[in-house]
């Protein structure tokens, strides 16, 4: 079925996305898994779509009437469960994506905040040097 298919490309999608260091967080592209859900969301509501027209093309003997509406009666019994099923991984998705999103922000405000407290230190260090030479070498002279 190509909804699987679909899955293992998120699956895979995931999988080899670039890990967050220090987490159990990814960073995926935001645009490949917004068109991989658009395409999971055309298979999902295409699908019952398909298989409604195909019926209709093929006009049955009165007999195998009753099976198409024995199958139409178990497609439309199948269809909520498919959306809800569908539901349940866009949403699992989108908190994937938020979860991502948060991690990465969250590494991003570590590496600053390290920059910053080292910077920091730096300047510290370099007003303490400026502030000894002004104490050991007189500001009005300089060497010719």
């Amino acid at each position: 079925m190509e909804i699987l298919g679909l899955l293992d490309t998120l699956e895979s999608i995931v999988l080899d996305s670039t890990k967050v260091p220090f987490t159990k967080k990814v960073l995926v592209s935001e645009e490949e898994v917004l068109k991989l859900i658009d395409k999971i969301r055309n298979v999902v509501q295409g699908g019952s779509h398909f298989a409604q027209e195909a019926l209709g093309r093929h006009k049955a003997p009165a007999a195998a009437r009753g099976e198409e509406s024995a199958v139409e009666a178990a497609e439309a019994e199948r269809r909520p469960q498919a959306e809800t099923k569908a539901v349940e991984v866009l949403e699992q998705s989108y908190q994937m994506a938020k979860e991502i999103r948060e991690g990465a922000d969250k590494y991003a405000d570590e590496v600053l905040a390290n920059l910053e407290a080292t910077s920091t230190r730096i300047l510290r260090t370099v007003k303490a040097g400026r502030d000894r030479l002004a104490k050991t070498t007189p500001v009005g002279s300089e060497s010719k």
